[in-house]
């Protein structure tokens, strides 16, 4: 018999859906996921905004309510009150994920690559689209390191040293795991796919200037292209869920959350009611975030004073809110913390005037 359900792709989002299926007991019929490399999910990290009261779903290994962002001499420091910012490990999400799945007799997780639609109720593509879809790219490459004695740092590197570039803004990104560990990654927004290499090598500078006399040892690298979005539609071999689905926000590549959620609701539905429901995001969050992409791209030199005005001016929980974009209420905030002329330019498609 033809599986209910076939997953192809078990990144995040594919074994978060085959994870939260897992969570009922019996299910309508068998569930397939189709995966050639599952353990290519232990090189990636994934880091969040959350609330107290979503800790155990959301499951953070790191955390702090400590966030900052500069640009040149220009310094923002955060500390949220009511959120703060997660990170979770490839591995422990891969981990979780098998667990759960391993458990349930009706889910199975296969090694094979799938090229054509499979036979099933209900078929969901997770895999990574084409870099040639995407309307921008976030490029970023990582290098966690471990030091002989402790860092000293205690807050996360939201967006620090930002900087416009001939395509785009480039930044570094900077999160504490633990006392004597840490990840260091260069990121770009940009027209073009940027080079890991190039990007590798100014991880490693970074270290050298920032920890000069401090010993560590590289325990693991990442890297990707994330998808801001889209300016032509891919082909799907089933419902699309993750990025190829819209479930990482255009502005930010921002998913874990998302996809968590939206799994999970996806997963009550199928069981419930026998129905796919795609995801569908926000069109307030969708339009401002076009807005941002077409800054970006016509005018990269604003950029960096552009998101130190508006961390400057928002109270750091609503920072944390608009980062997440729950709702419209948190596009508002950030318009009023937000310079006016280049949103109204943006709007008006005139980019030479801001």
């Amino acid at each position: 018999m033809d599986p209910w359900v076939h997953i192809i792709g078990g990144g995040l989002s594919g074994l978060s859906l085959a994870a939260s299926l897992a969570q009922f007991k019996k299910l309508p019929g068998q569930v397939v996921i189709s995966e050639p490399n599952a353990r290519s999910l232990v090189a990636k990290t994934f880091s969040f905004w959350y609330m107290d009261s979503e800790r155990l779903f959301l499951r953070p290994e790191y955390s702090s309510s400590r966030w900052t962002l500069s640009s040149g001499d220009d310094h923002v420091s955060h500390h949220g009150n009511r959120f703060e910012y997660g990170t979770r490990s490839g591995n422990h999400v891969l981990e979780s994920a098998l667990n759960s799945i391993d458990r349930h007799p009706q889910i199975d997780l296969v090694d094979e690559l799938i090229h054509t639609r499979p036979k099933a109720t209900h078929c969901f593509d997770s895999r990574p689209c084409s870099v040639d879809t995407f309307q921008l790219t976030q490029s970023f490459a990582g290098t966690e390191v471990v030091f002989e004695q402790p860092h000293g740092i205690l807050e996360v590197g939201l967006m620090d040293c930002m900087r416009a570039t001939d395509s785009g803004l480039q930044f570094v990104y900077l999160v504490p795991l633990g006392t004597n560990q840490l990840l260091v990654e260069h990121t770009e927004f940009t027209s073009r796919p940027a080079d890991f290499s190039a990007l590798d090598g100014l991880n490693i500078s970074y270290l050298q200037q920032r920890f000069p006399h401090l010993p560590y040892r590289v325990v693991r690298t990442e890297a990707a292209h994330i998808p801001m979005g889209f300016k032509q539609e891919a082909n799907h071999l089933g419902m699309p869920i993750g990025a190829r689905g819209g479930m990482t926000r255009d502005a930010t590549g921002y998913g874990y959350r998302t996809i968590r959620y939206a799994c999970q609701q996806m997963a009550n539905k199928l069981v419930t009611d026998n129905i796919t429901q795609p995801f569908k995001g926000s069109s307030v969050t969708t339009w401002a975030d076009r807005l941002f992409l077409n800054l970006i791209e016509h005018r990269p030199d604003i950029i960096p004073q552009l998101l130190m005005q508006i961390a400057n001016r928002m109270r750091p929980d609503r920072f944390a809110a608009f980062m997440m974009m729950r709702s419209p209420v948190d596009l508002i905030h950030m318009l009023r913390a937000a310079p006016a002329k280049p949103f109204t330019c943006a709007l008006l498609g005139r980019y030479r005037w801001i």
